[in-house]
């Protein structure tokens, strides 16, 4: 057997380990959700005094990045580097660092057990190949875990120490890996949209369906348009009219409506869950066989909404009282 037929061999081998210790690390990521939230505001408020004490102007870019130099001593450090609008050419960036290594305990015994079972290869497999499947495996996890802060940072403009970072009006909350690849997973855009936006937006869908995916449609009139089967992911709609649009079929997975007025429209089979409806008006909509598992709604909005039975069961009401 050639190494690299013993290194192949090795890692077909440990391929259900893997499995195993992700849907470990998956578990972990709910059950530990609270203590990350609290590392979050701790280091914003650190991250904060650090944009006062360089007196920087307005922020535009927040870069989260887990650093892979402090794995090989299995320590898992986030750079955490605050950014204005030159972006990583912004030579005086706002920096400080948190550890999660709580997050990734499963990888001490994933890399036990592999330092264990490569020693039946008489050597053609070797720590560096170890230390190699760890890292892809930690920076496959960190890929998980940006897709859930989409939904753990969604509301972190009422966190106060973030409220208190001067922004643009157009910002971003980057996850990812230092100077490579990242998930934007909040953001905001408020600049005015209009119909053509939309609609410009919309024919692009037919060729890359991609392109309505984490997009934030402010203070817009949208109207009569047809968005069934479309992909609108992680999108927000903010102090919007939304009348006579058609989401019959389409994927609104983690989509925010704020402030928004709904009129006529149509969630036909659509996918909605985790979506989030707040300050929303509603009028003759129709909600038929659309998945709500996880959406939030007002408690005053249930009436208007004329959910069926199996769909009340499984949303989450909100029972406070906005402004």
């Amino acid at each position: 057997m050639t190494r690299q037929e013993a290194l192949s061999a090795f890692q077909d081998e440990e391929l259900c380990l893997f499995e195993e210790k992700k849907e470990q690390f998956i578990v972990g990521l709910e059950e530990k959700a609270e203590e990350f939230s609290v590392s979050v505001r701790q280091v914003l408020s650190v991250l904060r005094k650090e944009i006062v004490k360089k007196k920087k102007e307005k922020i535009m870019f927040i870069y989260f990045s887990l650093l892979r130099s402090d794995m090989l001593n299995d320590h898992y450090q986030v750079l955490v580097r605050a950014m204005d609008a030159n972006w990583h050419m912004d030579e005086d960036a706002a920096e400080t660092t948190f550890s999660i290594d709580y997050l990734f305990e499963p990888v001490k015994e994933l890399k036990e057990k592999l330092e264990l079972d490569r020693r039946k290869y008489m050597g053609k497999v070797n720590s560096y190949d170890v230390v190699n499947m760890i890292q892809d495996c930690v920076m496959e996890w960190n890929q998980i875990l940006s897709l859930q802060l989409h939904y753990m940072f969604r509301d972190m403009e009422e966190n106060e120490y973030f409220a208190q970072i001067p922004k643009h009006s157009t910002w971003g909350i980057y996850w990812g890996e230092y100077r490579d690849e990242s998930e934007l997973v909040a953001f905001a855009d408020r600049e005015k949209k209009e119909q053509k936006d939309w609609d410009r937006c919309l024919r692009l869908s037919k060729e890359q369906e991609e392109v309505m995916i984490n997009k934030f449609w402010y203070e817009a009139d949208l109207k009569d348009s047809d968005c069934s089967n479309k992909l609108l992911l992680f999108s927000q709609f903010e102090n919007c009219d939304l009348t006579g649009l058609c989401f019959d079929g389409a994927d609104l997975t983690g989509v925010q409506f704020r402030n928004c007025s709904i009129k006529r429209c149509s969630f036909c089979n659509a996918n909605m869950r985790q979506s989030d409806f707040s300050n929303c008006t509603w009028e003759e909509n129709d909600f038929t066989g659309a998945d709500v598992e996880n959406a939030v709604f007002q408690e005053k909005d249930i009436p208007f909404l004329h959910l069926d039975p199996q769909q009340l069961q499984v949303i989450f009401v909100d029972r406070r009282e906005m402004e």
